[in-house]
């Protein structure tokens, strides 16, 4: 059994394009065709097919390098090749182009169809709805890394028996992998940029595990030479992860910046974190006023009180007056703990286990968790009345 998908035909003449749409009409619906390639943009942007098989013909870098940008602006979208013959280098640009597949059109229609029903098949997964948490400081300096992190491992701990990954999203200046000694093959732009191309074992295989029982999606290289990441992109990356993890932790860094924005906009839980001094305070409203501009339902998100001190829980009402959000928990002043962790590639449950601040994160997850399950109930609720 495969899925039916939209395809569109495009680079290629009428008499070619009759050809693969014959091979192809039991395997997929019809989203169109455009003979002239340039204007492949406009095309996706107009018809929104799930699949297009575009013929490379005598301009296949011009054409494959369009492919690239259009694939950035519509991840969802899944491009076939089709070739004369397949050269060592042209496959190598079809890789980098994020092509799923190369089709040989002397040996059409067979090979179209093959590459049809693998494309529709390979992607076949048990989805588990899992729930999205972003991390945002407000500002620099925070402890927003140091809190994902920590956040990751409480719910690996929590939930041994379901899925968790930790993903970077603080693109050019994430240091997630540095922090936990762990080498990010393949990275988080890896995926943001070429995730169409990868199988369902590659999402759920190929993020390297960490000691700490979760998943990483790490930054690595020099990252001021990598393609512009677009918020379609992103949304692409964290649906996917949605339903192949149990729970995806999003560090978004301290930028306000449209991938830190768009994650939010499509998370089920956005934490902010800061501290309790006047630019914490300013900081973390800030940042809940522009999430309150993306118009999402309330809570629009909740404070983690980072380095708190003795009296500082205390002050919660006059903290969250001030923010106008509401204060999820406090996480204790513990930099030593919280230094040797990094220094060793550690999360806290392992270098500091009876440490208060390992006691406060693990509080912390206590009560996300215990959100998302009451949730998950209320839901289950609504639709049983109905049935």
């Amino acid at each position: 059994m495969f899925t039916m998908m939209r395809m569109m035909l495009a680079g290629m003449s009428e008499s070619q394009a009759r050809l693969l749409r014959s091979a192809a009409a039991d395997l997929t619906a019809d989203a169109g065709f455009l003979q002239d390639w340039t204007y492949l943009e406009q095309a996706c942007q107009q018809a929104r097919p799930d699949l297009v098989t575009i013929y490379l013909g005598g301009r296949p870098g011009q054409i494959l390098a369009l492919v690239k940008r259009v694939r950035a602006m519509f991840p969802s979208t899944s491009f076939v090749a089709v070739a004369e013959s397949a050269p060592p280098t042209l496959v190598e640009q079809l890789g980098e182009a994020g092509i799923v597949d190369l089709v040989l059109m002397p040996e059409c229609p067979r090979d179209l169809r093959r590459a049809i029903k693998s494309l529709a098949t390979r992607d076949r997964s048990t989805s588990v709805e899992g729930s999205i948490i972003t991390v945002l400081g407000a500002k620099g300096g925070m402890g927003t890394t140091v809190s994902a992190v920590n956040i990751a491992a409480e719910l690996a701990a929590r939930f041994q028996d379901q899925k968790i990954i930790l993903v970077d999203l603080h693109v050019y200046l994430g240091d997630i992998s540095v922090a936990l000694d762990i080498t990010p093959k393949p990275s988080v732009l890896w995926f943001l940029h070429r995730g169409t191309v990868a199988d369902a074992r590659t999402w759920t295989e190929a993020p390297p595990p960490h000691r700490g029982g979760f998943q990483v999606l790490g930054l690595e290289g020099d990252l001021t030479k990598t393609d512009p990441v677009t918020a379609e992109q992103v949304v692409f990356l964290l649906e996917r992860l949605k339903e192949r993890y149990h729970y995806v932790v999003v560090d978004c860094g301290s930028e306000i910046t449209e991938v830190s924005l768009t994650a939010a906009s499509s998370a089920d839980h956005r934490l902010v974190v800061m501290t309790d001094d006047h630019v914490g305070r300013s900081g973390a409203r800030r940042r809940r006023d522009a999430l309150n501009a993306l118009e999402m339902p309330p809570p629009v998100a909740r404070a983690i009180v980072n380095r708190s001190v003795e009296g500082t829980a205390k002050k919660r009402s006059e903290i969250e007056s001030f923010i106008k959000m509401p204060v999820l928990g406090f996480i204790s002043n513990a930099w030593q703990d919280t230094h040797r962790a990094i220094e060793q590639g550690q999360v806290l449950r392992q270098s500091a286990p009876r440490s208060q601040v390992t006691r406060d994160f693990k509080a912390l997850v206590d009560t996300i968790a215990g959100a998302h399950q009451d949730a998950e109930r209320r839901k289950r609720t609504f639709f049983n009345f109905f049935r």
